[in-house]
């Protein structure tokens, strides 16, 4: 099931009073079969107060049916068959030419409804009503929402409580828990030229020990009249809104007692295949794959967030993420900037204001693959067995005065080969997306590194013993700027390239000879024990992402730490070219020399045979 994406909106209340206005119509029905139960009338007569009554508290917007009532008084159980609450459209009608129409129409169909233990006697005589539970089977409610500027503009009365609507019947109602179980939920979206539509199913509410009176609603320990909430939801699954990718989840749990969200199996896919998704978005990119074995957030601001719409929390922890991040340099079409799209300021732009105190990441891997355009083949950075936590995630601008800095500390496993500690500060408030990067490598074989460097930088590396590589870097939407040390051993590289008709990228045996004994330094102290340092200076084109910007960076350090700066480059690459014209020279020399030794063969083949062929004829 695919549901189309909805913008946020503030959260509403009216959960709450419906689910009053359905326990009340259980408690006044009971109530009045037992006033009437003498009587072979009380089936009309309940009927009719029923109807009356949610006539007149819902101002004639709805009326109810329902198919019978029935009520066992030995056992104070009761059931109501067939519910349903239905608006009346005229109504309605005259409500928005009257500007008094709400902005949310309800149709609500219940197959059945269970009442347990009804307390009879107390009810009748005491108007105090106690039920044990309230069981509701597979209800349907369908929401249909339509925005009216009057009702952001017009100053409307205070909403009743669930106690002012019950007072007149009850003075005090209590429910040990009610459960509403395999709901379906179909919400239609008429606020835009276009209608949109969203299907919720396979929702269970279990509601515990609701007591509604006159004090009830200032009790500090009860939400919304209230010990607990408990929402879960089954199977859930939503398109972004380009359609480029689907979101969904396991199972997600809410609850209000124990303060905690928990979402299990969460995957983040695109709907097209690699080449497909390029040709269907019609732009160049990162394509993302996530996924997340579970997801709890606790210590949630339950009163804040229904009051405010503002999230705020204590810790978040992700377990098990496993992030795919794929480009492809071949597509040339038009980038889209990533000016202001960075981690931090992209959480700056979520709708809903957020105040983490932190997050703790436990067990991810990371792949960030790159298919480079002239070599055609696919570059990998991989992080195993990634660990960490991030402090002070947050949108909300009192906190950002208090603390502008979100940090981030993870720890990982570089090519699987390493130990690699790297720690973020972001600045929240910078215009720029200024942040820093830093932290250190371990000791690794350097050979590993071909799966990055082989397909995006056309470089072999035959040997190099990695000791240790630290580096710190201060970056922003626009540049980055810092250093890096490279300490190693025994460096040795094979220079690559494309060949057009041939498999495979082919070796450069003179150019990597000249770049081995010539260019790049084997050690990092050299054998003098001089060391070289590997600045950063690094423009950061608008159109490159985030984590392809932070590898860059690097490798801008790299380049000196091993020898290869800017002014070494530019005279590499001329003596390249000047070879590598010498060598198209050569081998054009040998293949012209192959094809005059192949064609004066064979003219002397040629002439052989007509010698011969002579030969046969004059004997004949």
């Amino acid at each position: 099931m695919e549901q189309q994406y909805i913008e946020p909106k503030k959260i509403k209340k009216w959960p709450f009073y419906l689910l009053a206005i359905v326990v009340l119509l259980a408690g006044t029905g009971y109530y009045f079969y037992n006033k009437y139960i003498a009587s072979n009338r009380w089936k009309p007569l309940l009927q009719a107060q029923l109807k009356e009554l949610v006539l007149k508290s819902t101002d004639s917007l709805y009326h109810i049916e329902y198919s019978d009532f029935d009520l066992n008084l030995t056992s104070g159980d009761a059931s109501v068959y067939n519910f349903k609450l239905v608006p009346d459209t005229n109504v309605y009608n005259k409500l928005v030419a009257l500007q008094k129409a709400p902005d949310n129409l309800f149709i609500l169909s219940v197959k059945k409804l269970s009442i347990k233990n009804v307390g009879a006697r107390r009810a009748y005589q005491e108007k105090i009503l106690n039920i044990d539970n309230i069981s509701i089977d597979k209800p349907e409610l369908t929401i249909i929402n339509k925005r009216y500027k009057f009702n952001d503009t017009v100053k409307v009365g205070k909403p009743k409580t669930p106690y002012q609507i019950l007072k007149t019947t009850f003075k005090q109602l209590h429910i040990d828990s009610i459960s509403l179980n395999n709901i379906s939920l179909n919400y239609i979206n008429k606020s835009h030229p276009v209608t949109k539509h969203t299907a919720l199913k396979h929702l269970d509410i279990h509601i515990s020990d609701i007591a509604i009176d006159s004090l009830s609603d200032k009790a500090p320990d009860r939400f919304y009249y209230t010990k607990g909430v408990e929402v879960t939801i089954h199977d859930y699954d939503i398109l972004t809104p380009d359609s480029m990718y689907s979101a969904s989840l396991k199972k997600i749990y809410f609850s209000t007692a124990q303060r905690k969200i928990v979402m299990d199996n969460i995957s983040f896919k695109p709907r097209y295949n690699r080449s497909d998704f390029y040709k269907v978005s019609g732009q160049p990119g990162d394509i993302y794959t996530l996924k997340f074995k579970q997801i709890t957030i606790d210590d949630i601001d339950l009163q804040t967030f229904l009051r405010d719409q503002v999230l705020w929390a204590g810790v978040m922890n992700i377990n098990t993420p496993d992030v795919l991040i794929y480009t492809n340099n071949a597509y040339k079409g038009k980038k889209t900037s990533k000016i202001g799209k960075d981690p931090h300021q992209a959480l700056q732009d979520v709708s809903l204001d957020m105040k983490l105190k932190r997050i703790n990441i436990s067990n991810g891997n990371i792949n960030y693959s790159e298919t480079d355009a002239t070599s055609g083949y696919t570059g990998q950075i991989i992080f195993k067995n990634t660990n960490g936590y991030i402090l002070n995630v947050t949108n909300d601008d009192d906190q950002k005065k208090v603390n502008p800095y979100m940090r981030a500390y993870i720890s990982t496993r570089f090519m699987d080969a390493a130990p690699l500690q790297v720690n973020f500060k972001f600045n929240l408030l910078a215009k720029d997306g200024a942040f820093n990067y830093s932290g250190e490598l371990g000791s690794f074989d350097g050979r590993k590194l071909d799966k990055l460097v082989k397909p995006l930088a056309l470089v072999h590396v035959e040997s190099a013993d990695i000791e240790k590589l630290k580096f710190n870097v201060d970056a922003s939407n626009y540049s980055g700027k810092g250093n890096l040390e490279f300490y190693y051993k025994n460096l040795n590289i094979q220079l690559l390239k494309k060949v057009d008709g041939k498999a495979g990228l082919q070796k450069q045996g003179l150019i990597s000879m000249l770049a081995n004994n010539l260019v790049l330094e084997s050690n990092n102290p050299d054998k003098k024990g001089v060391f070289r340092p590997g600045p950063i200076d690094l423009k950061r084109e608008p159109t490159v992402s985030f984590f392809s910007f932070l590898y860059k960076g690097l490798l801008d350090g790299l380049k000196p730490s091993v020898g290869f700066d800017k002014k070494t480059e530019n005279k590499v690459n001329t003596a390249v070219t000047k070879v590598s014209n010498l060598l198209d020279k050569f081998n054009k020399f040998k293949a012209d020399r192959k094809a005059k030794r192949e064609a004066r063969k064979q003219a002397k083949q040629v002439k052989k045979d007509s010698l011969e062929k002579a030969k046969q004829n004059n004997g004949n």
